[in-house]
């Protein structure tokens, strides 16, 4: 059904990966024309509809949505820039990523075992109309969502959205609904990924209290309806307006002529960096969407020129080879473009200049065999250059993660990206989400490439299918079992990553683990009740040692135990200057004794609520609870460890199932 997909929430309720994908690169969609209104145009109203969303554009039934904005048509970037960390380093976003991907990859092929006779399917059909609260006017370019009341509970390996779009009126229509209780969600495809939620429900975050406040909070803010799965219903709408602008304007080639399909790129300056980019018009022109009032550089590529032979394959073109407006090739000398809420700032013309750009194209094959790997992802960076002098230096922060190239390999393994100025690079060659079952997995393959006044050609990179480990996780004493458990194989060395999850049997088999030294981890939810207590294989204390693993190898009957005895620390955070509660303070738990030990699970750091309470656990041991401001400066952490270590002595001892409270006053 077109304006619905399936999505596994088992991939989306992890919170650490949740946290990545706020901060890590995203690629999306353009943005497309406006929507019709009329119901004898449905089904192309609904295909500019899959064009027009970031999370409809090729989602079917059992895509994920954050695996198809990697895979859609990938020409708009976001990336959550820290702003204490001002050189952020691109390599470890994309290493971030990879994980997040990888984990996505594992527990998709899980989910997707659900026969699709399962999903609900009635008779109903919901309309209505949306508005903007404070004026009353139709809430155009809206994603309307029903999310069914149970996914809000707990975990479900699989489930259904009722998707659609409102049109120029505000209206939408959602066909063939089933019986059940519903939320409805109201979101603006234009919000940017990371200065909003991630997903239209609230996920788990494995701190119990925290998830079920968020699931109250959720219920508050939404509209509950209830479907009978035979007759029709109506819902209006209320949804707040973002009162976002629009910027739009023209490129030019070195001519003056219009550059058809040229690369627009965005990136904005305000407190929340993030980058997008849109693609220009047969008549050169572009207009870019759902921008928050503020400033924004502006900077163009010139029109990939296509491939001689061979299938076209997806790919994004950095800003390395972009000139910036109006026509400059460096970013500080480009004047930022102001948006004004609810309005377009027009008539930004960019005049590209003739500058020499290559291409890099070549193909994937699997080792051993020479078989062309298809869908593979292909990622192309600069490398860090160490003199900081250099007009090469490392380009930082959102204009650093908007410098990648990524291109997707054909059936034939064949890749290529355009546009590339001479430098040198870090190619690195991934799997993709195998959100189709013929998707090849491999591990993740890099290797350093040199531009130099041609194009790259005919660059073969082999990659492996890896190794496998395989055994049991059991759960200690009588306790209710964690909801999941992911395992993960990690080498540290070209920071490759294999993750699964636990079958019913409470078995795991991780494919694609790469050769070498790797460390073997297991991350139970919720997280705040259980810990790793030990893993073990061929008489190796895991959570202690590395383990090696060459390639084609398999180590069978690793051991891991959860334990749910952890130890909870509870207390308060209060001035020491008139005994009131501090809100807002970091607070967590460090060990003691350094005996080179793991530590998997438990709550270690959280911050204080509004009372200056706090509430930690952690594996039975001995701990320093260390508390500090957060946005103080760099050495406030340093300051706090001695603060704690003077206060506490030796530290606090947690036995296992142990409850202790610890009161911390700070100047």
């Amino acid at each position: 059904m077109i304006g619905s997909y399936l999505i596994n929430q088992i991939a989306i309720k992890r919170s650490a990966f949740a946290v990545i994908l706020t901060s890590a690169v995203y690629l999306l969609v353009a943005q497309p024309p406006a929507l019709g209104n009329t119901q004898q145009n449905l089904r192309q109203k609904n295909l500019q509809v899959r064009a027009q969303d970031p999370t409809q554009s090729l989602l079917r039934q059992g895509e994920d949505p954050t695996q198809s904005k990697q895979l859609n048509g990938s020409i708009e970037i976001l990336l959550r820039a820290s702003q204490t960390q001002p050189n952020l380093d691109l390599a470890h976003v994309q290493l971030s990523f990879v994980l997040f991907a990888n984990t996505l990859s594992q527990e998709s092929r899980a989910a997707n075992k659900t026969e699709a006779g399962q999903v609900p399917i009635g008779n109903s059909l919901v309309t209505g109309r949306a508005v903007y609260e404070d004026t009353g006017l139709p809430a155009t370019r809206h994603r309307v969502q029903l999310i069914a009341s149970e996914l809000l509970s707990g975990p479900h390996a699989r489930f259904y959205f009722h998707t659609t779009i409102t049109d120029e009126n505000g209206d939408f229509s959602l066909p063939r609904v089933a019986a059940g209780e519903y939320y409805v969600v109201a979101l603006t495809i234009d919000q940017r990924a990371g200065s909003g939620p991630p997903f239209p429900f609230p996920g788990q975050s494995g701190d119990s209290a925290v998830d079920a406040a968020r699931v109250e909070q959720f219920k508050k803010d939404h509209t509950r309806i209830a479907v009978d799965g035979q007759h029709d219903l109506t819902v209006n709408l209320r949804v707040t307006n973002p009162h976002f602008g629009t910027i739009s304007g023209r490129i030019l080639d070195s001519s003056g002529t219009p550059a058809v399909r040229a690369n627009v790129h965005l990136m904005s300056r305000g407190e929340k960096s993030f980058g997008a980019g849109v693609f220009t018009d047969e008549r050169g022109e572009y207009r870019i969407f759902g921008l928050p009032a503020g400033e924004y550089i502006i900077s163009a590529s010139p029109p990939a020129q296509g491939r001689d032979q061979g299938e076209l394959t997806r790919h994004y073109e950095g800003v390395l080879g972009a000139t910036y407006f109006p026509s400059t090739l460096e970013s500080r000398n480009s004047p930022p473009v102001t948006v004004v809420a609810d309005r377009d700032t027009g008539n930004i013309e960019v005049t590209l200049i003739a500058r020499s750009l290559h291409s890099l194209a070549g193909t994937v094959r699997m080792r051993g065999d020479n078989r062309p790997v298809s869908s593979a992802h292909v990622s192309l960076t600069r490398n860090q250059i160490s003199d900081q002098t250099s007009e090469t230096w490392k380009t930082r922060g959102i204009e650093g993660a908007m410098s990648s190239y990524t291109s997707s390999t054909d059936t034939s393994g064949h890749w290529w990206i355009a546009n590339v100025p001479d430098g040198s690079y870090r190619l690195r060659v991934e799997s993709m989400l195998p959100i189709e079952q013929t998707n090849q997995q491999f591990v993740k393959e890099q290797l350093d490439v040199t531009v130099e006044g041609a194009d790259v050609e005919d660059l073969l990179v082999e990659v492996s299918g890896g190794s496998r480990i395989s055994g049991v996780v059991s759960i200690e004493g009588n306790r209710p079992s964690p909801q999941f458990v992911r395992v993960d194989a990690y080498r540290f060395k070209g920071s490759a990553n294999s993750s699964t999850q636990l079958d019913e049997a409470g078995k795991f088999e991780l494919t694609t683990v790469p050769a070498g030294e790797i460390t073997l981890s297991a991350f139970p939810s919720p997280q705040d009740n259980f810990y790793v207590k030990s893993i073990e294989a061929n008489g190796l204390d895991l959570l202690r040692t590395s383990i090696t693993i060459a390639e084609g190898e398999e180590i069978k009957d690793v051991r891991i135990v959860i334990s749910p005895n952890v130890g909870v620390v509870a207390g308060r955070v209060f001035s020491l200057k008139g005994d009131k509660p501090i809100a807002g303070i970091h607070v967590a738990l460090r060990r003691v004794i350094d005996d080179k030990l793991r530590s998997f699970g438990g709550k270690l750091d959280t911050y204080t609520d509004d009372r200056g309470n706090f509430t930690l656990s952690a594996a039975p041991g001995v701990y320093l609870v260390v508390a500090w401001h957060a946005a103080d400066s760099p050495s406030a952490y340093a300051d706090a460890m001695n603060r704690a270590s003077r206060d506490q002595g030796s530290g606090l001892t947690l036995a296992p199932n142990d409850r202790k409270q610890l009161d911390i006053g700070m100047p």
